[in-house]
């Protein structure tokens, strides 16, 4: 088989997933960037050029720029707390130790939990009158409906359900550590701080980059804890609401699709930004050798 056999058949293999892909994310993404340049009548059935007015608009919203610092704000707590403790309890599971496949299913039970049954959940644990977690620090907080507090309850809920993937994802790269490195360490007499600091995180790197920017993303994107855990009617929604949170709002509850792309675009050249920066400073922390 010559080499172009090969790529015939490479592209006939991918072709399923390239073409889901173009159909169900990128044609959607292309009509988002053009609602964002026009105004919608009758049902989108009807549609004028305005060009850059929805962005005007947009960028004298104040709710818009409070929508924003809450994302960045999450963002800034939920990354570095997920990949840290995922980071923890991959290196704790990648020893030798009795029931550890348990341990992994344990962990990874939060991503094959129903969002609407977890939010249940926490939602019953943060209740001000009834909540276990009042109850057993011996306080009437109230969680839920305090803006002081609310988004850091929408952080312990999105790390409590990304750790298990992001654990997974990490241990793979634990796994994929030569020990021979470790071997060579111990030879020389290396305690196990300095192994951990001079073998398995530079090595790690890698995987902690993919990891970050994955969670860097979906971080972003937050939207189902908002809906589940806080709700439309909650007086503390203006503290925890995302931009994804505004889409929704502006798409199908103002039934203001235009502006809402507008949001959503903006959010998209966010997180290109953030990932071009990410992309820009690997070279000074990421060792691929």
């Amino acid at each position: 088989m010559n080499s172009r056999s090969r790529y015939v058949w490479a592209y006939f293999m991918i072709a399923p997933t390239l073409i889901g892909t173009l159909v169900f994310w990128g044609w959607p993404v292309l009509q988002s960037i053009l609602l964002g340049f026009q105004q919608s009548e009758n049902f989108g059935l009807v549609n004028h050029w305005v060009g850059f007015a929805n962005y005007e608009k947009l960028f004298r919203d104040a709710e818009f720029w409070q929508n924003l610092r809450n994302t960045l704000y999450y963002v800034a707590l939920f990354v570095p707390v997920t990949l840290i403790l995922s980071t923890i309890f991959a290196v704790l599971l990648n020893t030798k130790i009795k029931g550890l496949s348990i341990y992994r299913v344990i962990f990874f039970l939060p991503q094959v939990t129903m969002p609407a049954a977890a939010a249940m959940v926490w939602v019953v644990l943060f209740a001000q009158d009834f909540g276990l977690i009042n109850h057993i620090l011996g306080t009437r907080v109230a969680w839920l409906s305090n803006s002081n507090y609310a988004m850091i309850v929408l952080v312990i809920v999105g790390v409590w359900g990304a750790i298990g993937l992001n654990m997974l994802l990490i241990l793979a790269g634990l796994q994929g550590i030569p020990k021979s490195l470790y071997e060579a360490a111990d030879i020389d007499g290396a305690k196990r701080f300095n192994k951990f600091r001079y073998i398995t995180i530079p090595m790690l790197t890698p995987t902690l980059f993919f990891t970050s920017i994955i969670l860097l993303i979906g971080a972003t994107q937050i939207f189902d804890s908002i809906f589940l855990i806080i709700g439309k009617t909650n007086v503390a929604l203006p503290s925890v609401r995302s931009l994804v949170y505004a889409y929704y709002q502006n798409s199908f509850v103002y039934f203001n699709p235009n502006y809402g792309a507008a949001i959503i675009n903006v959010l998209l050249l966010i997180n290109l930004l953030l990932t071009g920066i990410q992309f820009a400073f690997q070279k000074k922390w990421v060792v691929y050798d």
